[in-house]
């Protein structure tokens, strides 16, 4: 245990009792988390970084067992503490504070954001109801939230993603907690909201001296926020050292894989990890990764489990770091596939859908007998063309409209204004005015894969019949039962699942894989146009690099045209031809994906660049922070809808909404796009200069 460790966890060993059987989660599992430092746990789903983190806090299920080693924090060996000791009351939630990944499901509906926050406030702290309320509001100003005595008394589903967060890290601090763990705190927020906590989390560290325990698959938020890094695999501690150590000279082949797996400017297959992450019950005798690792020894790495050994700076669970050193080549490097250009050097097809003025405003009425209406303006005279072929990607912040403009397009909402022209059978057709009978025909071709992993999927049906509803609607009746269920097991096996799962219902399956479903559904039918809803959101970067594969080799062999809304700008640089950025209801800049990344001309796009992070990148610390939020929907500004948020504005701005003008190929909605000279990314870590997935 090192002198600085606020938190030191030595031969973790957690195990889940199935039947009369012991499964091992947690396998040994030792690392320390110095004073006022930040240690970030990566891998994949499965691999035991929540339950690390839920064992330090003694918050497991009632089938699980600490079996051996310790969690001593502050001296105090919590995992030999009595689950009633005052001691455990004290530290959860108290000296540990904890951020769950997802908000609405650790914040109550029923309560207000203030009765929530003062409820933890008075648990751990002798104050009066007053006094607690007066901190509740100063914890809402710490984490900036906009308008904090108004959102005291406001409900969770009042507020947006990223405010629901920042309730979250107001409650976890309001203790004065020594040790902060923050578990998958921005997965589902957009780049803009994700930097404004990571910046917020940064801030509260250094003023009050934290420590953080982060845990994230993205290893991004690892290079922008990291002292130190664990990665797990399986639950055990594959490698550990400084984030300079990990992520730009990576030892364990897992680690190396992982890299390897981050989407890379350019359209080209993604390196990928073989298989999946075993079950509990098929851990490997040997070396966990032995079964994906393709530097495995016959006779040594599946039979015999490496030691943890130190490697430079780092630590590492591996046998080609050991005695058996001279068994192994780590010097080998994979070859990299030519890189498929981008924009107009790719050849497309005829533009397959057509967006013509398209607007969505839905209506909320309000008042004792809702006499009263207001008019949400959702989506603003959008007009885009989709070629057969191409992917078209549309990035901007949460409530921009991207996922109103997708649920439009496939009929779920009616449009308000405009048409949307679907060619088929050799004719343009309108496919905003179509019956009930018309649509089932056109959904066929025009599918949708639902950002909302949960409650897209019907609980009551199995994976199978999930994936194989589409097949059995099709207008021509469904095929014969053994075409079906080959047809539904190819699909499982191309989205990376095992068809043997395609029996259980949606709660058995991780987050990922419930995605991984829904990209299968959507496939079944085999679809023409693809509208993938952040499809890519929730996987882990090894999963995510198979499923863009997956989408690009369906492209490549099907001619299938993508509309891929994503707020990850890392893999819309990966996978689209174009992208669209939106900004409260509107397209406010169109072009290549190379033209918007390297030359944005809109002040929008050069902060949502500023904010992507890459491992690697040096400037990634100085990104631009936009001000305020964006516009209420239903009270937009009278001019530009940005203005109030941008840089640049000038009175002009605040009077007159820019129009869409095309500047050599490269469509922008800015007064000033002629004379702005705006940043973007500089592609300083090709693709081609990462480690490979195998050392």
């Amino acid at each position: 245990m090192r002198t600085d460790a606020l938190l030191s966890l030595q031969g973790l060993t957690v195990s889940f009792r199935d039947g009369r059987r012991r499964n091992v989660a947690l396998r040994d599992v030792g690392f320390d988390l110095p004073h006022a430092k930040t240690v970030a746990i990566v891998g994949e789903s499965g691999c035991g970084k929540s339950l690390t983190a839920r064992s330090i806090l003694r918050i497991l299920d009632t089938n699980a067992t600490i079996d051996s080693g310790q969690v001593l924090f502050e001296g105090v060996n919590l995992a030999g503490t009595s689950e009633k000791s005052p001691i455990l009351r004290d530290v959860r939630g108290g000296r540990i504070g904890l951020i769950y990944q997802e908000p609405l499901t650790a914040l109550s509906s029923f309560y207000t954001v203030g009765n929530q926050i003062m409820e933890v406030v008075r648990r751990h702290q002798d104050v009066t109801r007053k006094q607690a309320r007066e901190r509740a509001l100063d914890l809402l100003h710490a984490v900036g939230m906009p308008n904090p005595a108004q959102r005291l008394d406001a409900y969770t589903f009042e507020l947006s993603g990223g405010q629901q967060q920042r309730v979250m890290i107001a409650m976890a601090l309001g203790p004065h907690p020594s040790l902060l763990i923050a578990d998958e705190p921005t997965t589902a927020l957009d780049v803009t909201t994700q930097a404004v906590i990571l910046d917020l989390l940064q801030e509260l560290q250094h003023s009050q001296g934290m420590s953080i325990l982060f845990i994230t698959h993205d290893l991004g938020v690892v290079s922008r926020m990291a002292d130190e890094v664990v990665v797990m695999y399986l639950g055990e501690v594959v490698e550990h050292g400084t984030r300079a150590d990990v992520l730009t000279a990576p030892r364990h082949p897992y680690t190396r894989a992982l890299l390897a797996s981050l989407p890379g400017r350019g359209q080209f297959r993604q390196a990928t990890i073989q298989g999946t992450v075993p079950s509990l019950e098929e851990r490997p005798a040997g070396c966990a990764f032995a079964p994906r690792c393709a530097f495995a020894r016959p006779g040594l790495c599946e039979v015999q489990r490496p030691e943890l050994v130190r490697s430079g700076g780092a630590h590492v669970r591996c046998h080609a770091f050991g005695d058996a050193a001279p068994m192994f080549d780590l010097s080998l490097q994979p070859e990299r596939p030519e890189r498929i250009k981008t924009g107009e050097s790719q050849r497309f097809g005829e533009g397959i859908l057509d967006l013509r003025s398209v607007s969505k405003t839905f209506e909320k009425r309000e008042g004792l007998f809702g006499q009263r209406v207001r008019e949400i303006k959702a989506v603003q005279d959008i007009s885009l063309e989709l070629r057969q072929g191409e992917t078209l990607a549309i990035v901007g912040e949460s409530g921009s409209g991207k996922t109103t403009l997708g649920q439009t397009i496939v009929g779920l909402h009616e449009a308000t204004r405009g048409s949307v022209m679907f060619a088929t059978d050799g004719l343009d057709r309108n496919i905003t005015d179509l019956t009930a009978a018309e649509w089932r025909n056109v959904r066929q071709s025009i599918r949708m894969v639902f950002q909302d992993r949960f409650s897209s999927l019907n609980p009551r049906m199995t994976a199978f019949d999930i994936v194989a509803e589409p097949l059995r609607q099709r207008p021509g009746g469904p095929p014969p039962e053994p075409d079906l269920v080959r047809k539904v097991h190819e699909l499982f096996r191309l989205v990376g699942l095992d068809p043997e799962m395609s029996g259980r219902y949606p709660h058995a399956f991780s987050g990922g894989q419930r995605q991984r479903i829904g990209v299968a559904r959507a496939l079944a039918p085999d679809p023409k146009v693809i509208i993938a809803d952040e499809p890519v959101s929730a996987l882990d970067v090894s999963v995510q690099a198979q499923v863009l594969n997956l989408l690009r080799d369906l492209q490549s062999s099907l001619g299938l045209s993508y509309i891929f809304i994503s707020h990850d700008l890392n893999v819309v640089a990966s996978l689209a031809h174009r992208v669209a950025v939106m900004y409260a209801g509107r397209i406010v800049e169109l072009a290549d994906t190379d033209e918007i990344l390297d030359s944005p001309r809109h002040p929008y796009s050069e902060a949502l660049l500023s904010a992507v992070l890459t491992p690697g990148r040096a400037d990634q610390d100085s990104h631009l922070r936009l001000p305020g939020d964006p516009p209420d929907p239903s009270s937009l500004p009278r001019g530009c809808v940005f203005a109030e948020r941008c840089a640049y504005a000038t009175d002009a701005c605040t009077r007159e909404v820019p129009e869409m003008r095309n500047l050599r190929g490269h469509w922008v909605a800015c007064h000033h796009a002629d004379s702005l000279v705006l940043h973007g990314l500089r592609n300083e870590n090709p693709p081609e200069s990462r480690p490979g997935p195998n050392p």
